[in-house]
This record gives C-alpha cells, sequence and structure tokens, in this order.
C-alpha cells in the first residue's frame, strides 16, 4: 500500500482557515496511516523544520521549505518515483505534479475551500482539479459552485468540523454578563452592554464582503429602537480606517468596536458575552467561526446561496438573509433577534446541538479517512 505525503501552506506557525483546518487534517492523515501501517511525509511550503506540529508522532516526517517553491516543487518531484499518494491543502500547490496526475502515474487529492476554487479560478487550478484523483469540498455549496464552472472532475463534499484547537463546550453557555471594555471607533474605551453583535473576520480591503459595512449601515436605524446594540468586529487586516470612517459618517462610532487581532482567550470571552453573531457573508465557502460562535450556543446571523447553508439552518439555529445590502431585509431580520430573547436563545442552544451532531472535530476528521480512504 502507497505511503501519503501531504503538501500544506501552513499549519502551525501561519494563520487562516486553511492552516486551521490543517489541524484536523493532519491528524486524520496521523491515524489513517498508523491504522493502514504505511509512511507519512508532510511539506510545508511557508513553514521552517522548527514549525513542526507538536502533536505529530515521531515517526511521521515534517520538512519545511521557508517560502522556497522551486525547492517546495523539486521535493515533490523527486517522491514521484516513489508512488505516494499525494494530499494538497490548496490547489496552487499541486500543480508540479499536474502532468502525472493528468496520465494517471500518480494519484491525489485536493482540499477545496472558497472561490477560488470556483469564481476566480485559475486555468491551472482548473487543470489540476480535472486531473486529481479526488476533489475534497469544505462545503456542499463549494461542491455545487465547482460543478457550474469546472466540467468532469471527480469531487465530493467534506464539510468542515471544528478545530480541535477551539474545544467544543460540554454544554450550552448562557449570555455573560462580564465586564468587557474595549476601545471604540471614537478612541475612547467603552463597556460592552448587553446586546453586542459578534463579527469574526479578517478586515481586509480585497475582502469587503464579509458583512461589516452593511451591519454599520443598519446600526442607526437598530439604535432607534434598541439603544444599547453594539457591533464587535475583531480581526486582523488593513480595512480598519475604512469602517472606523464610517462609523463616524454614520454617527455611530462609540457603538462600533475593532480590537484586531484579539488572543484566543479574548475571543472565547467575546462569544460568551455577544447576544448574537451575525456574520452577513457574502464570501464564504463554509465559515468556521459560525461553528465557533455555534459552541457558546450563540445564533447566527449569514447569507443564503453561501457556505453558511451548510451551516445555519435558517429559523432553527439562526437566520440567513438574501441580499445583506439590502437594509430592511437585514434590519427585520437582526430586529426579530433583539426583540426576542428567548428565540434567540433557543437558535443558540439548537444551533450547539447541531454542532454536536455534525460538526465537531472528531465528525470531520471521520470524514476525511473515510473519503482518502477510498483513494490508497
Amino acid at each position: 500500500m502507497n505511503d501519503i505525503a501531504f503538501a500544506i501552506t501552513g499549519a502551525s506557525k501561519v494563520a487562516g482557515g486553511i492552516a486551521a483546518s490543517n489541524h484536523n487534517n493532519l491528524r486524520s492523515l496521523v491515524d489513517l496511516a498508523a491504522f493502514k501501517k504505511i509512511g507519512l511525509k508532510i511539506l510545508s511550503l511557508l513553514e521552517e523544520n522548527s514549525d513542526r506540529p507538536v502533536f505529530l508522532p515521531d515517526w511521521v516526517s515534517f520538512k519545511g521549505f521557508k517560502r522556497n517553491k522551486f525547492a517546495f516543487a523539486a521535493e515533490l518531484l523527486s517522491l514521484v518515483v516513489r508512488k505516494p499518494v499525494f494530499v494538497f491543502d490548496h490547489v496552487r500547490l499541486a500543480f508540479p505534479l499536474f502532468p502525472f496526475a493528468a496520465t494517471g502515474s500518480v494519484r491525489s487529492v485536493i482540499f477545496t475551500h472558497g472561490s477560488e476554487s470556483w469564481k476566480r479560478i485559475h486555468p491551472t487550478s482548473r487543470w489540476s482539479f480535472q486531473a486529481a484523483s479526488l476533489c475534497l469540498a469544505n462545503s456542499n455549496f463549494t461542491l455545487g459552485k465547482m460543478r457550474e464552472r469546472i466540467p468532469r472532475f471527480n469531487g465530493e463534499a467534506c464539510p468542515l468540523g471544528l478545530s480541535p484547537d477551539f474545544p467544543l463546550n460540554g454544554e450550552a453557555e448562557q449570555l455573560s454578563t462580564s465586564d468587557i471594555n474595549l476601545r471604540a471607533a471614537d478612541g475612547i474605551y467603552r463597556r460592552l452592554e448587553r446586546r453586542v453583535l459578534l463579527l469574526v473576520a479578517r478586515i481586509d480591503r480585497r475582502e469587503g464582503r464579509k458583512g461589516h459595512l452593511s451591519l454599520i449601515n443598519i446600526l442607526p436605524a437598530l439604535q432607534k429602537k434598541f439603544p444599547d446594540v453594539q457591533l464587535v468586529f475583531p480581526g486582523p487586516g488593513n480595512g480598519q480606517e475604512e469602517l472606523i470612517e464610517l462609523a463616524r459618517k454614520r454617527g455611530v462610532s462609540s457603538s462600533v468596536f475593532l480590537p484586531g487581532w484579539v488572543p484566543p482567550e479574548t475571543l472565547k470571552s467575546l462569544y460568551r458575552r455577544c447576544y448574537a453573531f451575525t456574520m452577513p457573508s457574502e464570501q464564504e465557502g463554509f465559515g468556521m467561526v459560525y461553528l465557533e460562535a455555534m459552541s457558546f450556543a450563540k445564533a447566527c446571523v449569514g447569507c443564503f446561496d453561501q457556505g453558511a447553508e451548510d451551516i445555519i439552518m435558517h429559523g432553527e439555529t439562526g437566520f440567513l438573509v438574501r441580499d445583506p445590502d439590502n437594509s430592511n431585509e437585514l434590519l427585520d431580520t437582526l430586529t426579530n433577534l433583539l426583540a426576542n430573547p428567548e428565540l434567540t436563545q433557543t437558535l443558540g442552544k439548537n444551533g450547539f446541538e447541531r454542532l454536536r451532531q455534525f460538526f465537531t472535530a472528531e465528525h470531520y476528521q471521520a470524514r476525511v479517512k473515510e473519503k482518502i480512504s477510498k483513494i490508497l
């Protein structure tokens, strides 16, 4: 039986959803290789040898390439003669082996993620997807979009699960009333009130469809009914000034908080403290942060025709909107949540149970092992 070579962008010292999902993928492949009694080699493009994940057993090989794409590609090509099953965490890593995959000389599995798998797809990525033995999409939504754009490829949905670095809570938590003070967009430190709407995501000028702008735009109307409602947007990125300026123009800068990147424990405190998790994003292949919010029994708001549809059950664990720029639709949805705390709490509890039934780290790892086993 063939060994496994897992080519990754990174895991330990790299931020982002792909790196986070690799913590599950690595554990899955370790278990699978141990069960099959085969070797496992990890090649990390962006990391160094010292970035080896601490949970990898000694028998697993790990090599970092410090962003050297040529050395990375050369290592992949050197392994072809051994004919391992190649697994890639991103399609762009698979291209050096395209001629071998296209002719069936090697077998490969490619994890697929957001819009780069279908909306902004590069021609070489299309070829790699079509040549792969199996493409594992992070959601049914992503798989469906890929099928619309890419003819003749072997793909299956493999919905993600909660990261093992974000432990599942043992029971549905109640809304926290702990004191948290953050710096608002007006520059003054203020206490978070009872009706906090949380959105956790990168704040990047190139990715302006996460929902931040839509929420700030309707905040004045929301505050006419609920004066204490606040928006909290933790996350790194270069788009904070744009949001601060919009909050000032809308006259709500005292109620919008952009703390940037926050430590894991602070982030968990914000999940506990928020009234609901609101990310009406139009650029989600899946949306890991919905799972994090569900772990704290929070009702979630997302968008139809996005990866959120795989996670949020409309009217049962939260609400989905058609168009976050339709201020009336989004305003009505949030007003319904804010005016009905018992409903919001029930939605959150339902989401917590849905997470425990389908989206734990163990659920996702089992899905990965089952699907890749068919290729070995």
